[in-house]
């Protein structure tokens, strides 16, 4: 089997498997619960009489459901001792619950009867496609580096004042942000893609400064590097916390801008006198001109590998585009100039 034979199965493997993953993602949710089954399942919770607690007004949680949620659920609990009973025949005014998860407060709130006996309050998750919200930093936060298998573990807990801590708490519930296997099955569809485009890339100029034959191009491998790593990110923070708008942050931007604009400078520099030899290996030519490896080209390999590394690391583990600081931009900005600036020499 020929390199573009397999490279054409590898794509279609990729693409096939990527469909699949979007299609398993829709359809393995965890069904919302609906305002009737939650007083179903709770019914024995609600209908009970105020212990003496609750008619204290000590506010207290008396159920929780599900168990298990998704970030566009709704998670049900019944509280009791909301306010005392005056026994004066007088309606008091709602008061706001907060939820708490994992003893953070959340900018979720449920009107509640001032009275002793239980009531169900019914808090809205919600959805959010918009990365740069205040609900998708709060979900970033409280998920970032804790999940274990694309699930969380978190403690329920409300309040009636605009305290940090909760006043009363129940029983945990299950966060379940992606299906583990979910994301292998685009892992694997990533790598697919990938090698698809490595096979190729091998017998075609798209990586090249000439013909077939000629060296690999260090200026389009990198603009390469990072349009797969930002299309990588971008489909695992859609698939996993749904965001889809304000991912790309302007940092990354400066940083494909810099990528650009030093692939076509290096475009410029080598049309009036094309590299004349041919390739001896990939790294070899990255790394290398004629007269062997130059520090310039290993500078910038290695500060793009760093921020590569640092930039997967913050998608997976902190489910945000990192925003590279100036000072690691002008670098790379230096690396890059500096590796154009030799490159006018380079034989």
């Amino acid at each position: 089997m020929t390199k573009a034979i397999l490279a054409r199965w590898l794509c279609f493997a990729g693409v096939v498997l990527l469909a699949a993953c979007l299609v398993w993602t829709v359809t393995a949710g965890v069904p919302t619960a609906t305002s009737a089954e939650c007083r179903d399942k709770l019914k024995s919770n609600l209908d009970v009489a105020p212990d003496d607690d609750a008619k204290k007004g000590n506010l207290k949680i008396t159920g929780v459901w599900p168990d298990q949620v998704g970030l566009g659920d709704q998670l049900c609990v019944v509280v009791s001792g909301v306010a005392v009973d005056a026994g004066d025949g007088q309606t008091k005014p709602p008061l706001d619950i907060t939820l708490f998860l994992n003893d953070v407060r959340t900018a979720m709130t449920v009107k509640a009867n001032a009275v002793p006996k239980p009531q169900l309050l019914i808090y809205q998750f919600g959805e959010h496609d918009n990365a740069t919200s205040d609900a998708a930093k709060f979900w970033r936060g409280l998920l970032a580096g804790k999940t274990t298998n694309g699930a969380l573990s978190l403690s329920v807990g409300v309040s009636r004042s605009q305290s940090s801590s909760p006043e009363a708490t129940g029983s945990s519930v299950k966060l379940q942000i992606y299906q583990f296997w979910i994301v292998v099955l685009g892992a694997a569809s990533m790598v697919c893609l990938v090698a698809a485009f490595v096979l190729f890339a091998a017998d075609s100029t798209v990586l090249r400064d000439g013909g077939p034959n000629s060296t690999f191009s260090l200026g389009r491998t990198q603009m390469a590097f990072w349009l797969g790593l930002s299309i990588a990110g971008f489909i695992f923070l859609w698939l996993t916390l749904g965001f889809y708008r304000n991912v790309i942050t302007s940092g990354i931007l400066v940083l494909l801008g810099i990528n650009g604009v030093t692939g076509l400078a290096a475009i410029l520099i080598d049309k009036p006198n094309p590299p004349q030899g041919n390739s001896q290996s990939f790294f070899m030519d990255i790394l290398c001109d004629s007269q062997g490896a130059k520090l310039q080209r290993i500078q910038m390999v290695i500060w793009t590998c760093i921020l590569g590394i640092i930039f997967t690391w913050n998608v997976v583990w902190n489910f945000v585009f990192v925003d590279f600081d100036t000072n690691l931009l002008l670098l790379m900005g230096i690396a890059s100039s500096t590796y154009l600036g030799f490159k006018t020499q380079e034989t």
